[in-house]
């Protein structure tokens, strides 16, 4: 795969939201997704025991910030289950219902698309739970695609 501005900016974005914050504490995404009907950002979560306990579940929420933009979807796969979030309202301080897919440690997949063509700004808060959705696991992230073109 060739490495690509826009890609080590999406990189970047993940860096710099894992700065600062213990391990395993999760993630929120600040992007984009540019004017194209079809514009997809494409990531993994990683999810382990480096927080301290064992992955039970990545918890997801989404977050159009752009007001009268197209709707922002996520859709989670990890084996052979897949499982989706979208934000009902663009622009509103309210997220989407929350998704919670059990898949223990290991690598969750990540698409994030929208309904229709605008550019659109979102927020996605990530993070990998223990059985009792209370404590945070180790939570790392790897980016494939960012279209914020």
């Amino acid at each position: 795969m060739t490495t690509t501005p826009r890609m080590l900016r999406a990189a970047t974005l993940f860096v710099m939201l894992a700065a600062g914050r213990p391990r395993g504490a999760g993630a929120h995404l600040r992007a984009g997704l540019g004017e194209a009907v079809g514009a997809t950002h494409y990531f993994g979560v990683i999810c382990s025991t480096d927080g301290g306990y064992d992955t039970d579940h990545l918890f997801l929420q989404i977050q159009t910030q752009t007001a009268n933009a197209p709707l922002v979807s996520t859709q989670v796969i990890k084996g052979n289950i897949a499982t989706n979030t979208t934000d009902p309202v663009s622009g509103d301080a309210v997220a989407s219902p929350p998704m919670r897919h059990r898949g223990g440690n290991g690598l969750y997949q990540v698409l994030v698309n929208k309904s229709g063509p605008g550019a659109v700004v979102f927020t996605v808060n990530v993070h990998c739970l223990d059985v009792t959705g209370t404590q945070h696991a180790g939570t790392d992230a790897v980016v494939y695609q960012y279209q914020d073109q």
